[in-house]
């Protein structure tokens, strides 16, 4: 409920509680959520392992060619880790609006509506446009030209030009659907 709703028999010390409370579970979303760069690094390393693995035996000729259905499944769990990633953030960016509201109520409350004392959700949607933000754009920007251009580049030289042209409509689709998909969350900052 919008804070010039709140009635004002609501005690400071349950408008600060639920507040603590909200911080907790945003707090709990960040660690987990920076934990998720690992699951991203694992499929990396299932991405890069057999053909690397196969290019650095000099003396050896690549008897078996890297499967082309391997990386299309790749690609599928890859984009399923960033929707899934994306679920995550909306529910932190509801928590988020949900703490700014409190702060309103605090800060109204304690000093008046001249100073902000509590900022933190308040002050994030500024942040993220300033700072943030382009540090995110350019780490996607490579994350999604490593996803495209190192299974198509290795597609390309073993003579696949067919599940090129498939792998690149897929990931060019997926991930442009969750480039769609995060702007729309991104909006929800307000």
């Amino acid at each position: 409920m919008p804070s010039d709703e709140l009635p004002d028999d609501i005690a400071l010390e349950r408008v600060y509680a639920e507040y603590v409370r909200l911080g907790g579970i945003c707090n709990d979303y960040i660690k987990n959520a920076l934990g998720d760069i690992r699951l991203l690094g694992a499929i990396g390393a299932l991405l890069v392992w057999d053909p690397l693995a196969r290019l650095l035996e000099l003396e050896a000729r690549l008897h078996q060619p890297v499967t082309p259905v391997g990386f299309l499944v790749l690609l599928l769990v890859i984009v399923l880790v960033l929707f899934y990633d994306l679920l995550k953030q909306s529910i932190f960016f509801f928590h988020l609006s949900r703490l700014r509201e409190l702060e309103r109520v605090l800060n109204r409350r304690t000093l008046g509506d001249q100073h902000e004392l509590f900022h933190l959700a308040g002050g994030w949607p500024g942040w993220f446009r300033r700072c943030h933000a382009p540090v995110a754009r350019g780490f996607w920007g490579v994350f999604y030209l490593l996803v495209v251009a190192f299974p198509s580049t290795l597609l390309y030289l073993q003579g696949y030009l067919g599940w090129l042209i498939v792998y690149l409509v897929s990931a060019l689709v997926l991930l442009g659907l969750h480039a769609s998909c995060a702007q729309r969350v991104l909006r929800s900052l307000g």
